[in-house]
């Protein structure tokens, strides 16, 4: 089947700064080197079961920035018994490029900048190549659940944390000790 779309799947990690280099690098892609060809995978709506989010993985070629040695997005893709089709590795691009990831994780510094240049070159080369090979062949997969409840939408998750309004737009669940008196 032709590739009309790819899923870039990021590390969603918040202590390191190659985590914020690769979801800097995903952006890059996405809206500005293959716009309109690709789409950001959303971990936390995934997992939640958002229909749209599992068929995006299902339906599409995914590319995986895996940032460090626990290769989160590698992972969770072997979990779900989809393999990505392409894992960008960064401390790789690190090696081969002698570009480092900075300091700052909030907002990256100019190099870490460079670096997330790199990164989004690497996603965008495969995922260009899988969008324009006529011999690429990607045929769909089914989100496999491995015994667990992972990736089965229910609109009760917010009913049963039961929910208290503390002040607008802060809650807690009602089981959970009060934020404030």
């Amino acid at each position: 089947m032709a590739v009309k779309r790819i899923c870039i799947f990021p590390c969603g990690g918040m202590k390191k700064v190659e985590s914020t280099v690769a979801r800097i690098a995903s952006y890059i892609v996405n809206e500005d080197l293959l716009p309109g060809k690709t789409m950001l995978m959303c971990v936390p709506a995934f997992l939640r079961g958002v229909e749209e989010d599992i068929l995006m993985v299902e339906n599409n070629p995914t590319v995986v920035i895996d940032c460090h040695e626990e290769s989160c997005g590698s992972g969770l893709m072997a979990l779900i018994g989809i393999p990505p089709a392409a894992r960008i590795y960064i401390p790789d691009v690190v090696s081969q490029t002698g570009l480092i990831p900075g300091r700052n994780r909030q907002v990256l510094d100019l190099v870490g900048e460079r670096l997330a240049q790199e990164v989004a070159r690497c996603v965008a080369k495969a995922a260009q190549w899988m969008l324009e090979d006529q011999y690429y062949s990607f045929e769909k997969r089914k989100v496999k659940a491995f015994n667990q409840n992972l990736c089965e939408f229910s609109d009760e998750a917010i009913d049963l944390l039961d929910y208290v309004q503390v002040e607008p737009a802060i809650y807690r669940p009602k089981s959970m000790p009060p934020l404030w008196d």
